[in-house]
Order: structure tokens, then C-alpha cells, then sequence
């Protein structure tokens, strides 16, 4: 059948009217597009640049470079500064979002998840402060793994542009962005690294109080004032509106970057400090005052530095307490008198502590006996003979001291934990009874005056420097100080303490620290055999062969004498030009024949509780060996006893015991000693006598020849020489050199290289 005609021309109707309508539907979504590209670029030409604190490009190249990244957007930078030929200098210091984004790129920011900030910014806007430093944070979590950056908050007080360096409440910086020059009194949050300080953060609208600063100046003219203050060992200067007395201790308020407010404190009380506890000071005559919590203590005479509660002169009244709120706030050391008195801490050797329950005092023809359950808290009493010439006596029920007989005064001061006994006396008195018993009087008059300088300098530092002070002394009677009173004083070594009367070991200007020990075994060692946090030597006591000068010379080096063939060949044998030779101490032998390895464990065991980084347990991890700390649960049976490194002069350092299920590092002489010595085996000396050895070796010098009962060690046996650690003055060296004709001076010189003697 035919299609009719009209059939076909309905058909071709339909078709144009759908290409039509498709035509114009492309059309309309082209015009939709276009529309929305419009928008865009109206939104792209309207976008308005952000308002803020913008970040400079001098504080973005001082980070970066703190990151050890090198930053180049030059090109960027002529692009923004074309753009407008009139943009004043100070504002092409910014950084713009164009010089962010090369920035971005050059260290992949896209990768490391650090914003790009696309949808906030024109290229020639600049870039907010806060966006940088939310970018920079990120960047410090890639690019700085040591955590060498961190950010702290400071409150500077003074601003140095020429050194460009700057000064906080507790600290010095140098600062690199040239913004911390007008931020004195600012609190501001920073970044920091090492002594650096890089950029500021942001500026704290905070208030900020300086409590107990000395004013040292004031001066006004019509009502503004000039205040010269003294803080931290720091001297800075402020202006206020408020009128300021001079010489006064107070606290300072700061708001946004100006000094608003003085409260002085003017209340003082002056008195002689009996003792310095934790939060508390007692004052003669006014009894126990809490500390504030922002105590500061000045030195006023001489030059003026801020100091520490152990400055603080116990036993003196040379010192003004400012006072607040019943308080102390502040302490004002205003006097440099001299400082002849004393105060030693008497030990009870029977419980191993510092309180007595009961004990008699015999003055002028009177006894008295003392009972701490008779005293209370806080009292104190003192007891004194009328003449000065004339000595307390003191009994106390099963302790003798040696010498019962005190001079000066004997103090009963009674604390929460008991009745402490403190005798205060003349510094030069108290040496009276020091140097007898840390010497015999027996030994040349020039090595007894050596003596008295080195127990003088020692005591003074003491004083200088409390060591109990919470019970109010400055040393106590036993070998953690100077041995006091465990004789009786006698003649020659008192004349040895007059004739050297107020002498004292110096090194520059300031005390030396003066070590001794009995005997040497020919050499000494020096002062890291302690093992310190620095473990530095002082560099004025050195390791070195105790001989004359001339043998000195030809002799093997102190630090050559670490060399095992060497030492031992030393030590094995006898050098008759050592000072010492023939001293009993020059040489000994000490023998084990069967070891208690329960008893060895148990001295290590406590040896690691003294101090676990100096006892060591061997790991391995495939051919790599390495120790570490960790408590020892057992060695096994024995294998070795070995010295595996000597220090100057010979000492033994670090000691390896071998077992079958450990290897343990022992370091330390003191260690080495006390593990070794098994408090049952005697100690023969040279001269043939037996002394027995309880707790220690004589001494760190020695070499170790184990005996074995097949392959397990059983015994050891040690040739040594010397007694005492070997740091600084060995007493019978200082005997032998004032027999030879040496002066004290010249002994002193010997031990402690480049130090004088003088008042």
C-alpha cells in the first residue's frame, strides 16, 4: 500500500520542530555556562582583599631559613610592584598571595596537605598573618623533625638594637625580625630556636605583674616619673605617672606596653637568719615567716645581682627582709661584714640521723640535761660558757665525738622530726678541731698549714653556701663534710691554723673547689671519675704523677697511664721517685679465693638503686652489641673480671662482669670499688700489715688477675696502690713534700695548678 502525501509532510514536520527544540536547549546551556563564567570572573574582579595583620617578607625568609629552605619569588615580587607604580616602599615588605602560592609550590604543599587558600586571595593581595602561620605550623611538622622550632610566650623588658639582642623576664635571646625592636614591655607568643628568637606570632593583650622588683632610681618632673629597676640579674628602665620612692622593693603591672602600676613594699624587719626550709625562714627575734612564691633576693653591697635562697647567710644578720601580707617577699643583703662564724650540724651515729632524744651540756660549773620531749616545737635553746676561753661539754648517752668539749655555743633547736644539736663557733676555732682530725699532727708543719688553707677554703664555701640549710648550718661533723671533733685539738696543728689565719685557695676570683685523699699510688686522676651531669675536669686539678718536677718531666703522661700494659707495669712495680714509695698506702694487694656471687648481685643491685645509668646490661641485636639500663636479676655463673677502660692516671673507669646469662658494665671507680670489695677479705700493704676493707677498695688504681676452677672464675686478686679517690691534694704527698723542704704555697701549687693563696 502507498504512504498518502499528506502522511510524509507530517512526519518531516515532527522532525524539524525536535531538531529545534534541541537546538535551543544546546543554546540555552551555552548561555548558561557563559553566564556562570561571567559570574566568576565579576566574583574573581570583586573579590576584596582580606582585612588583617599581614605577614612580612622579611619574617617569612627568617623562618624558612630556619627550616634550612631557601625561598625565591622574585619574580612575583616585580609582577606585584608593576601593577602599581606609586605602592609606597613599607608596603612591598609584605608578602602577597602570589609570592605564597611559588612558596606552596616549591615545597609541594599540595602533598602535604598545607592550605592553599585559592578561593580567599587576588595574586597581588597581601597575605594575613594568621593564614601564614596556620600554613607555617604544617610546614614545621614536614620540615622540622627534630623539633628544633617552638613557639613560647615572653614578656620583654629590654630591647638592645645595636647587639640585636633582647631580654626577657628569665632570659637572652638574639632577635632576627627587626618587629621586636619596638616591643619592649609586649607579652607576645613567639617563635624560638635555640637562643634565637625568629619571629612574633602575635602581641598577648594581657596584663603583666613583675612581683618584688627592686627600684633602684626614681625620678619626676611635673608628675612623670623615671624608674631605674633591677630584676633577674637585669637592669631596665620604665616611665609612669605615679610617684615612686627610691630604694624600695615592689610590684610592677604592665598593660599594652606601659608601665601603669606601683605597689611598693616598704615593711622590713632585720634580724640573724637561723635557717632557710622549703616555703619558710626563721628570723631571730621574730620567729618563722612563709616565703611568697615570688621571693627575690637581692645582694646590695657591691655590686648588685639577684642570688638564690643558698646565698642566703645562715647565722648572720647582714640581710633585710621585706615583708608582706606576713610574708617575705623580698630579701636585701645589704652588708659584706666578716663572716667568722660557723655552724656545724652534729650527726647521731647511733641512728644514722640528725635528732637526739636526750643529751647533758656542762657550762660554767652547771649541767643541764636537754630532752626533746621537753621542747617544743620551734624552741630553740643555747648554751654558752661566759669566758670565750672556756668550752661547753657535751654528753649524750652511747656516742662519743672524740673530743666532748665544743667551743663557742651549743644550739638544741627542736623541728617536726626531732632535736637537732648545731655548734656555732669561729670559723678559724672550728679548724682547730678539723685539722687534727682530718691530718696527724704529727706530719711537717708546712703540709699541716696545706691542710688548714684547703679545710678553710672548704668550710667557707659552706658558709658562703649553706648545706643544711632548713636546720639552720652550714656543714655537719662527719667525712661528707670535714671530720670534726674526732679528736682533740692540738698545738701544732692549731699553730698551723693561726699562721695561715683567714688564707684561703683561690682560682681567678673566685674559690677553688679543693679535694684531697690520703695516699697516691703515684698518680692522680681528676674530677670525672665522678661521673657528673657535665663530666667536665676542673681544669685546675689535673691528673698527674706526684713526684718532682724533674722526674715529672721524664715520666709516661697521666692520660698514657690509661693504657693497660702500661699501667700495670706501674702498678706492679715500685718507683722510688714517687713522692709516696715508701708509704704503707703506695702498694697493696687484696685477695678473693672464693666469691659469693649472691653477695656480688646484691652489691650490684644496689649500686644500680644508687644510680641506674652507671650499672649497664649488655644487648645484641644480630652482630651489633650494645648496653643498656635495666635492673640486674642475676649474672649466672662467672666467667670474666675485667677493666675495660682506665681513666687519666690509671683509675679503673668502666668494669665488664662477664656471667653466663649477663654482661654487666660497671662504670665508675667508686662503683667499681664497692662491687669488688666483699667485706670479708683483708687488704695487705706493702709493708707487710692487714687492714680490713668493709665496704670499699683502698682505692680505684689497681689491675685484677682472675683464678678459675675450669671455665668458671672463682676468686680474684687485685695489685693496687694508693688510698682515697685520687683527686686533688694527697695528704701523705703533701707530708712527704714539707719534709723535702716545700712550703705550703709550693704543696698547693703542685695539687692545684694555676691557684694562689691569699686572704
Amino acid at each position: 500500500m502507498r504512504e498518502s502525501p499528506g502522511g510524509r509532510n507530517t512526519g518531516r514536520k515532527d522532525q524539524t520542530v525536535e531538531n529545534l527544540i534541541k537546538l535551543l536547549a544546546i543554546v540555552a546551556g551555552m548561555v548558561f555556562l557563559f553566564c556562570i563564567w561571567l559570574g566568576r570572573m565579576e566574583t574573581g574582579r570583586k573579590k576584596e582583599a582580606p582585612e588583617g595583620e599581614k605577614i612580612s617578607r622579611e619574617d617569612v625568609h627568617i623562618l624558612m631559613e630556619a627550616l634550612g629552605l631557601s625561598v625565591e619569588f622574585e619574580e612575583a615580587e616585580l609582577r606585584a610592584e608593576k601593577k602599581d607604580d606609586t605602592k609606597p616602599d613599607a608596603d612591598r615588605t609584605e608578602l602577597t598571595y602570589g609570592q605564597y602560592q611559588e612558596i606552596y609550590e616549591q615545597i609541594g604543599g599540595a602533598e602535604k596537605g598545607i592550605p592553599d587558600f585559592a578561593d580567599k586571595y587576588k595574586e597581588d593581595h597581601a597575605f594575613l598573618k594568621e593564614d601564614w602561620y596556620q600554613a607555617y605550623q604544617l610546614m614545621l611538622a614536614h620540615f622540622d623533625t627534630a623539633s628544633s622550632i617552638w613557639k613560647t610566650t615572653v614578656f620583654i623588658l629590654k630591647v638592645d638594637e645595636e647587639e640585636k639582642k633582647l631580654f626577657t623576664q628569665n632570659s637572652e635571646y638574639v632577635y632576627c625580625s627587626s618587629s621586636f625592636a619596638n616591643s619592649v614591655f609586649s607579652k607576645e607568643e613567639v617563635y624560638v630556636k635555640g637562643e634565637e628568637l625568629l619571629t612574633s606570632i602575635r602581641v598577648l593583650d594581657e596584663k603583666t605583674i613583675l612581683e618584688n622588683v627592686w627600684v633602684r632610681e626614681s625620678i619626676g618632673e611635673n608628675g612623670v616619673y623615671d624608674v631605674d629597676c633591677f630584676y633577674h640579674q637585669l637592669d631596665f628602665a620604665a616611665v609612669t605617672n605615679q610617684p615612686v620612692q627610691r630604694e624600695q622593693v615592689a610590684d610592677l603591672t604592665f598593660e599594652n606596653g606601659e608601665l601603669t602600676d606601683v605597689s611598693e613594699k616598704q615593711e622590713k624587719i632585720r634580724g640573724k637568719l637561723l635557717r632557710v626550709a622549703d616555703d619558710s625562714m626563721e628570723i631571730e627575734g621574730y620567729g618563722i615567716y612563709e616565703m611568697e612564691p615570688g621571693l627575690e633576693i637581692y645582694k646590695l653591697c657591691g655590686t648588685l645581682e639577684s642570688q638564690r635562697k643558698e646565698d642566703l647567710m645562715i647565722g648572720y644578720d647582714y640581710t633585710d627582709f621585706v615583708i608582706a601580707d606576713d610574708k617575705i617577699a623580698a630579701c636585701l643583703v645589704s652588708r659584706e661584714g666578716e663572716m667568722e662564724q660557723i655552724r656545724v650540724l652534729l650527726k647521731n651515729t647511733q641512728k644514722g640521723n640528725y635528732y637526739f632524744d636526750r643529751a647533758s651540756v656542762y657550762v660554767d660549773g652547771e649541767q643541764i640535761t636537754v630532752e626533746a620531749d621537753a621542747m617544743a616545737e620551734g624552741e630553740r635553746r643555747t648554751f654558752q660558757s661566759k669566758a670565750l676561753t672556756d668550752r661547753v661539754k657535751l654528753e649524750i648517752a652511747g656516742i662519743s665525738y672524740g673530743d666532748d668539749y665544743y667551743r663557742g655555743a651549743l644550739e638544741f633547736y627542736k623541728s617536726a622530726q626531732g632535736m637537732v644539736i648545731i655548734n656555732e663557733l669561729p670559723l678559724e676555732e672550728y679548724l682547730y678541731a678539723v685539722v687534727p682530725s682530718e691530718m696527724p699532727a704529727s706530719y711537717p708543719m708546712e703540709a699541716l698549714k696545706a691542710q688548714a688553707v684547703c679545710a678553710r677554703t672548704y668550710a667557707f664555701r659552706y658558709v658562703l653556701h649553706a648545706g643544711f640549710a632548713a636546720y639552720g648550718a652550714h656543714l655537719d661533723n662527719t667525712t661528707s663534710y670535714q671530720v670534726y671533733h674526732n679528736l682533740v685539738e692540738n698545738a701544732a696543728t692549731t699553730t698551723a691554723v693561726n699562721e695561715t689565719s683567714g688564707m684561703m685557695l683561690y682560682y681567678g676570683d673566685e674559690l677553688a673547689d679543693n679535694y684531697y685523699y690520703s695516699t697516691s699510688c703515684g698518680y692522680g686522676t681528676d674530677t670525672r671519675i665522678w661521673k657528673s651531669q657535665t663530666n667536665e675536669a676542673i681544669p685546675y686539678i689535673p691528673a698527674s704523677k706526684l713526684a718532682p718536677e724533674e722526674v715529672r718531666a721524664s715520666s709516661a703522661d697521666a692520660d698514657e697511664m690509661g693504657e693497660e700494659a702500661l699501667f700495670s707495669s706501674f702498678i706492679t712495680g715500685v718507683d722510688e721517685n714517687d713522692f709516696e714509695s715508701r708509704e704503707p698506702w703506695y702498694r697493696w694487694q687484696y685477695e678473693v679465693t672464693q666469691i659469693d656471687i649472691d653477695e656480688m648481685l646484691a652489691r650490684i643491685k644496689e649500686r644500680y638503686q644508687a644510680n641506674a645509668s652507671l650499672i649497664l646490661t649488655k644487648k645484641e641485636n644480630g652482630e651489633e652489641e650494645y648496653y643498656v639500663s635495666e635492673p640486674v636479676e642475676e649474672i649466672g655463673t662467672l666467667q670474666d673480671i675485667m677493666i675495660s677502660k682506665r681513666g687519666p692516671g690509671g683509675v679503673a673507669d668502666e668494669m665488664l662482669i662477664t656471667g653466663s646469662r649477663a654482661v654487666i658494665k660497671v662504670i665508675s671507680e667508686h662503683n667499681i670499688r664497692r662491687i669488688l670489695c666483699d667485706g670479708i677479705s683483708k687488704v695487705t700493704r706493702q709493708d707487710g700489715s692487714s687492714v680490713s676493707a668493709k665496704t670499699l677498695l683502698p682505692s680505684g688504681f689497681f689491675v685484677i688477675e682472675t683464678g678459675k676452677s675450669g671455665e668458671d672464675v672463682v676468686g680474684y686478686s687485685l695489685t693496687g696502690g694508693g688510698y682515697g679517690h685520687g683527686v686533688g691534694m694527697s695528704q701523705n704527698g703533701a707530708k712527704e713534700m714539707g719534709s723535702l723542704g716545700y712550703s705550703y704555697q709550693e704543696i698547693l701549687k703542685n695539687f692545684f695548678t694555676d691557684c694562689e693563696v691569699r686572704q
